[in-house]
């Protein structure tokens, strides 16, 4: 699978979560502890085996990348540092949300077009594949590690 068609694939996943989490059907927790671990995950493949790829070509827009995944992972922090019934968890996720929608749009008009006109398609296939693996080891550690159970969430009241 392409970098392209893989990022694209996990940009759907992570809207269909958000949608899911800030329905508030179901299990919200679940839901998002699934979509936390889906972006952290996401993000650093992309740090570790796309980005380093790019930095030569596009230095401002893989900078920028960067600086988003850092604010995100700080939202990230705050939302699952909040437990659901705490009144500012829906703002918290739905700030995290609209950076993430924001990173989605910007990786889609500028990241996926530079990715198509300057890597080779065997290229952009083997950073897919590797990023996919990445990914997938790193969404079966976070289960092995975090399993069923979580340790009771305490609730942030400080922004």
């Amino acid at each position: 699978m392409k970098a392209t068609q893989l990022l694209k694939g996990q940009h759907r996943e992570a809207e269909r979560l958000f949608e899911l989490a800030l329905s508030g059907v179901g299990d919200v927790r679940r839901v998002t502890d699934e979509l936390t671990k889906h972006l952290l995950a996401h993000m650093l493949a992309e740090q570790v085996v796309l980005f380093p790829e790019l930095l030569a070509i596009e230095p401002d827009l893989v900078g920028g990348a960067c600086e988003e995944h850092t604010v995100a992972r700080f939202e990230i922090r705050r939302v699952v540092s909040t437990t659901p019934d705490d009144p500012s968890f829906r703002a918290r996720l739905t700030a995290l949300r609209d950076l993430v929608m924001h990173h989605i749009e910007e990786e889609e008009q500028e990241l996926v077009p530079c990715i198509e006109a300057e890597l080779t398609d065997e290229m952009n296939e083997r950073l897919g594949q590797q990023m996919l693996e990445l990914f997938e080891a790193l969404i079966a550690h976070s289960r092995r590690t975090h399993g069923a159970t979580r340790a009771p969430q305490r609730t942030a009241t400080a922004a």
